[in-house]
C-alpha cells in the first residue's frame, strides 16, 4: 500500500486538512502535500505567524510578477483586452485553488523568507556598531561602508512592510525560483485567456512565452536582504573576522548581518546559515554556535533571540537545551559543520544508506 493511500484515510479526516490537496495528487511527495495542506487549508482558520508570513511573500511576489506580465502583454491587444476584464490579481487566487502548482523547493524558500521577515519584524532594526573608521596610509577607511549598510536596511524594510497577500512585493528571489514563478503566473493567465478565446490558444501561447522571457530578462536577484548582507560582509573584508563582531551584530538586532558573518567564518552559504538558525533541528543550531566559539551564555541568548520563529522554546526548554549544549565539545560541533559543507544531495543519500543499515 502506498504512503499516499494511507494518508487518505482516517488520519486525514481526523487531523490534517489534507483532503483537498491530496485528491488526485497521488504522485505528490507526502511531505510536500502536508506542507501545502497546512499552508492552503480548505477552511480559513487563523494562521500562525510563520504561515501568514509565508503566504504574504508568496502572494506578494506572484502579484508583482503578474503585474509585470500584464504590462508585457499590453503589446498584444487581444490578450490585454481579455485580461482587462479581470483587473484584480488572478494568479494568487488560482494558486490558492491549485496549490500543487508550487514546487517543494519554492515553498521551502518562501517559508525561509517568511521566517526571516518574522525575525526582522520582531527584532526591529537598531544600529549595530560594526566598527569605527581606521587609518590606512593616512586616510580614513570605513570597514563597513555606510552605503552597503543602508542598502541592507532598505532591503530588510521591504520584507518587514505589512500588507495583504495580494499586495505586490518585489520578487527579489534567486533566479531559479523567479523563473518558476514567472512560468506559473504565465500559465495561470494563459488559462484565463484560453477559456475566453479557445480558438486562439496557439497564437496566444506564443505571446505569453514572449512576455515571460521579457519579464525574466529584467530580473535582479542581487537586491534581496540576503544578498545585501553577503555584499556588506565582503566589503568589510578582514574586519568581518573581528572576535566581538558576531555578538555586536546579534545584540544590535542585525539578524542577517549576524548570519552573513557566521557564514563567512564557517565557510557555509548564507542560505545554509539562515536555514539552520530558523528551521534546522536544535543539534545543528548548537553545533553552529559552538563552532563559532559561542559560550553557554551565548547559546542561551541565541535561543531566546530565535523565539519569534521557534515559539515552542519555552523558558524550561531553553534551560534544558542549554544544559545539553554544555556537553557538546568543539570537535563534535566542527565535525557536524564540516558535514554541512558537502552537497545536500550527497548527505541525503548517505543518511538514507545509514538509516537502512541501522534498521
Amino acid at each position: 500500500m502506498s504512503a499516499h493511500l494511507s494518508l487518505a484515510g482516517s488520519t486525514v479526516a481526523d487531523s490534517w486538512p489534507m483532503a483537498r490537496v491530496m485528491a488526485g495528487m497521488s504522485a505528490m511527495p507526502v511531505a510536500h502535500a502536508i506542507d501545502l495542506a497546512f499552508l492552503f487549508p480548505a477552511a480559513q482558520p487563523h494562521h500562525d505567524a510563520l504561515i501568514a508570513e509565508t503566504r504574504r511573500h508568496l502572494g506578494g511576489c506572484l502579484t508583482a510578477i503578474e503585474t509585470a506580465l500584464r504590462v508585457a502583454l499590453d503589446q498584444f491587444p487581444e490578450i490585454a483586452g481579455i485580461l482587462a476584464l479581470s483587473p484584480d490579481p488572478l494568479c494568487w487566487r488560482m494558486i490558492c485553488d491549485q496549490p500543487a502548482l508550487l514546487s517543494p523547493a519554492l515553498l521551502a524558500h518562501m517559508r525561509l523568507r517568511g521566517a526571516v521577515s518574522l525575525m526582522l519584524r520582531q527584532l526591529g532594526q537598531r544600529d549595530a556598531d560594526i566598527g569605527e573608521p581606521v587609518e590606512a596610509d593616512g586616510q580614513a577607511v570605513d570597514p563597513a561602508p555606510g552605503d552597503a549598510l543602508a542598502a541592507l536596511a532598505l532591503a530588510e524594510s521591504r520584507w518587514m512592510t505589512r500588507g495583504g497577500e495580494d499586495w505586490p512585493m518585489r520578487p527579489d528571489v534567486p533566479r531559479e525560483f523567479f523563473t518558476e514563478m514567472v512560468w506559473t503566473s504565465s500559465a495561470c493567465l494563459a488559462e484565463v485567456v484560453r477559456r475566453a478565446a479557445p480558438d486562439r490558444a496557439d497564437v496566444m501561447l506564443a505571446a505569453f512565452e514572449r512576455a515571460g522571457w521579457a519579464v525574466l530578462a529584467d530580473h535582479d536577484e542581487s537586491v534581496s536582504p540576503l544578498m545585501e548582507a553577503e555584499r556588506l560582509v565582503r566589503r568589510m573584508e578582514e574586519r568581518a573576522d573581528a572576535p566581538d563582531l558576531l555578538g555586536t551584530a546579534l545584540g544590535g538586532r542585525r539578524f542577517l548581518l549576524f548570519a552573513a558573518l557566521a557564514a563567512r567564518r564557517l565557510r557555509l552559504t548564507m542560505i545554509q546559515v539562515v536555514d539552520i538558525l530558523v528551521m534546522a533541528p536544535l543539534p545543528q543550531l548548537a553545533a553552529l554556535c559552538r563552532s563559532l566559539g559561542g559560550s553557554d551564555g551565548d547559546y542561551r541568548h541565541l535561543l531566546l533571540t530565535l523565539r519569534p520563529v521557534r515559539p515552542w522554546l519555552t523558558d524550561t526548554m531553553v534551560i534544558v537545551e542549554a544544559e545539553r549544549y554544555q556537553k557538546l565539545d568543539e570537535a563534535q560541533a566542527d565535525a557536524m559543520v564540516a558535514a554541512l559543507r558537502t552537497p545536500a544531495s550527497f548527505r541525503a543519500k548517505l543518511d538514507h544508506l545509514l538509516s537502512v543499515r541501522a534498521a
